[in-house]
């Protein structure tokens, strides 16, 4: 049985850049937030989560779709639901990346046109997201066969 996620997703964009991160030893990137706690909503899941991470506080907005994924850790199969949602984070801008407040963790801004070369991940999201426009109806993407 594989090991499931419910993870909560901010993006957070700056003009045509949307902010993406890496972990340590890893090729690909994902959009920030993560793991939901026992209890705890998704809303309040991404803020915690994005004040982990970067030691900000974040206005969530418009929830904007899900992405399910699946893929294997050590050869365990894995799933995972990405629910992600439109953050309002003014003070980060394009002109640099924030920096991490976890260690294993590094914030760089990409391009909407330029998901693929930071390859993000899951990869359904780099053809969402250019095409995602304000008050757009929700999405629904799965890697799953």
């Amino acid at each position: 049985m594989p090991t499931t996620h419910i993870l909560a997703r901010a993006v957070i964009r700056a003009a045509d850049q949307v902010l993406v991160v890496r972990a340590e030893g890893q090729p690909h990137t994902f959009l920030p937030g993560g793991h939901r706690e026992p209890g705890e909503g998704l809303a309040a899941c991404l803020r915690r989560e994005l004040h982990e991470e970067l030691g900000m506080d974040a206005t969530v907005g418009t929830y904007l779709g899900g992405v399910e994924h699946r893929w294997r850790r050590n050869g365990t199969r894995q799933y995972e639901i990405n629910h992600c949602f439109g953050v309002a984070m003014p003070s980060l801008t394009a002109d640099a990346a924030p920096p991490a407040r976890e260690e294993y963790l590094s914030f760089a801004w990409a391009g909407v046109d330029r998901l693929d070369e930071v390859e993000l991940e899951p990869a359904p999201l780099r053809t969402l997201l250019p095409r995602q426009e304000e008050g757009a109806t929700s999405w629904w993407a799965s890697t799953l066969e």
